[in-house]
């Protein structure tokens, strides 16, 4: 799921680089999605606080990987406990930080609100 190798391409213009929480999305109460796994499955999952958070987010664009509010962690349980279909791919020479190879997350499958507030 995760590309380690640099993409000489740039990430999506509408790509989301977050500097603090007031940048992603609002709701946190528990709201419910629908996720479909790689093999065809379906299931229902709740998410609510910073998973809600972050998956409405990715929903929306792509997120940049780096950032102060720990985005890869919330996507490591997004990934590994609900099953959320979640890639990165990795690109050189971010020049709004001066990073040399940075990543970018990216929904990979159908993931999609079924119910619970506004995203």
């Amino acid at each position: 799921m995760y590309s380690d190798k640099p993409n000489t391409n740039q990430p999506p213009a509408n790509a989301l680089r977050v500097e603090r929480w007031s940048d992603m999305p609002k709701g946190t109460a528990p709201a419910r999605y629908e996720v479909v796994s790689e093999d065809g499955t379906t299931k229902a999952v709740t998410l609510a606080k910073g998973n809600r958070i972050i998956l409405d987010a990715l929903i929306q664009q792509p997120v940049y990987c780096a950032s102060p509010v720990r985005i890869s962690d919330r996507v490591c349980i997004l990934r590994r406990d609900y099953g959320v279909p979640i890639t990165k791919e990795m690109y050189s020479n971010d020049t709004a930080t001066d990073r040399a190879k940075f990543g970018v997350y990216f929904l990979s499958g159908t993931v999609r609100r079924i119910d619970g507030g506004a995203a």
